[in-house]
């Protein structure tokens, strides 16, 4: 059997192609009627905060979890230490942010966290923040999307570039349908999609072992599958509790208070009580990665004792990401692979039809009606919001087609969470200073570009081993040196004038 050549028929076929425009349709009805920018960009501010939530957990969870999870415990050597990030620095995020940021960013009706640094510290400060978030979302969803496009690779074989076009094409339509409503909503049906498809796949994997969870936790123990703890105080591994509650929160910190494809759907709540319920209920994203890691070690049981043939094997050894689109197509029934791969594609284009509609947002309202035409009407703005979700969408799948000739062997779990090694240090200390109604622009300038100067030369020296310093590490070191910085610069600190 040809490792890259996968059995998926006319049913399952069917049920893609019914799920997919299935969830165009109702996207379209479920849009609503607000209009004008803060409809497409915020819904109106009227969305439910339980949507709101779902959408954030779908957006997050992409294909990076579906497919990056399982393909992590599948290759050799693989375990559960990658939970520490998400048991650890994931759920210490959410709280600060729902306690932390989310009522001051409801003070004003803003479209953004860049809004709300301009309201505190200036233009030149909000402008510098928009500019580290552009970059490290063409770089972040870049790599979300390719991982989308292997998945639909290996269920037929198409090219890669092939794959990207049609879901480019799709979070495009999506986007630019219905705004950000179309996305929430969406999000919130695939999210449900994914649930039910993880709950199938593990049943399907109990019923096809010959023995039960007593035997099964006795196998994964004995091949070192179930580790969890680290302690090890060694700055090289990437996976230890010190890098999930240090590194991992601020990654995750980042994420959400200043990464306005997460930030963008918190801000579409009626206020910022809503916006903290639905902050804090993502942190059901904890029980599906739970969930998606129990399907992973389940894949690997699976095949321990239904043997791949010597092709298949070599093929999964090499690409262990794509173990679990390959365990779906073939080893659950007809139809239920296709409900499957459908919730894996349709994720893929659920998160790059966020980073559209965040991506929009800031070109429009940063760069647009700042430089560009800074009197233009609603209806004007409302083209060029449209205009760019097109352009973004060409870029995002330029990116992606070049980064899957470049890493595709590379772990996608780390490589995903990698990408904004550079940006998320600067950007959370600027919204922290923000909050602090503290900094000038020219200091805070200074330590983004020296916190970013100093990133840069971290990961060079890792790649050249000249030093041996997981990525993860960056995440605080670079907000130390953005506060030391700032330090130095004496006005830096001096409080501003709020408005």
């Amino acid at each position: 059997m040809n490792g890259n050549s996968i059995t998926f028929g006319w049913l399952d076929w069917s049920v893609l192609i019914a799920v997919v425009l299935g969830t165009t349709l109702l996207g379209h009805v479920l849009k609503g009627k607000a209009r004008g920018m803060d409809g497409f960009f915020l819904g109106g501010r009227s969305l439910p905060w339980w949507a709101v939530s779902g959408s954030i957990m779908a957006s997050q969870l992409s294909a990076v979890t579906i497919i990056a999870v399982p393909g992590a415990l599948f290759r050799e050597g693989g375990n559960l230490l990658f939970l520490q990030g998400t048991l650890l620095g994931f759920v210490l995020a959410k709280f600060l942010m729902a306690w932390i940021f989310v009522k001051p960013y409801y003070e004003r009706k803003i479209f953004s966290p860049y809004d709300f640094i301009e309201h505190r510290l200036g233009p030149g400060a909000s402008q510098l923040s928009r500019g580290l978030f552009i970059v490290s979302a063409i770089l972040g969803h870049g790599v979300r999307l390719l991982t989308v496009a292997l998945v639909l690779s290996v269920v037929v074989d198409i090219p890669v570039g092939r794959s990207i076009l049609v879901i480019g094409i799709f979070a495009v339509l999506w986007t630019l349908m219905g705004g950000i409503t179309t996305v929430i909503w969406t999000d919130f049906i695939l999210f449900a999609v994914m649930l039910a498809g993880a709950v199938v796949s593990l049943l399907v994997i109990m019923d096809g072992l010959p023995f039960g969870i007593a035997e099964a936790v006795r196998q994964l123990d004995e091949a070192a599958k179930l580790k969890l703890i680290d302690i090890a105080a060694d700055p090289s591994k990437t996976w230890t509790i010190w890098t999930g509650l240090f590194c991992f929160a601020i990654f995750e910190l980042a994420q959400n208070s200043v990464d306005q494809v997460i930030t963008q759907r918190m801000m579409c709540c009626r206020d910022y009580r809503e916006a903290r319920k639905a902050v804090l209920g993502s942190l059901g994203v904890v029980v599906f990665s739970l969930l998606m890691a129990a399907v992973g070690l389940g894949v690997w049981l699976y095949y321990q004792h239904h043997a791949l043939d010597g092709e298949a094997a070599a093929f999964l050894a090499g690409q262990p990401a794509r173990a679990y689109p390959y365990f779906i197509v073939h080893a659950l029934p007809a139809g239920v692979s296709g409900l499957l791969i459908a919730g894996i594609f349709a994720a893929g284009i659920s998160t790059l039809d966020s980073a559209l509609a965040a991506l929009s947002e800031t070109t429009v309202n940063g760069i647009y009606r700042k430089w560009i035409n800074p009197a233009a009407d609603e209806r004007k703005c409302l083209r060029m919001s449209r205009i760019s979700v097109i352009g973004w969408g060409i870029i995002l799948s330029l990116l992606a087609y070049l980064a899957g000739r470049l890493v595709q062997n590379e772990g996608l779990l780390n490589l995903a969470y990698k990408v904004p090694v550079l940006t998320y240090g600067p950007m959370l200390m600027i919204a922290l200073f923000a909050l602090a109604r503290r900094g000038s622009f020219k200091g805070i300038l200074s330590a983004a570009l020296v916190s970013v100067a100093v990133a840069l030369a971290l990961v060079v020296l890792k790649s050249r081993e000249v030093i041996s310093l997981d990525e993860f590490y960056i995440y605080p070191i670079s907000c130390l040196v953005f506060a030391a910085v700032a330090a130095a610069s004496k006005p830096c600190f001096q409080a501003t004038t709020p408005e």
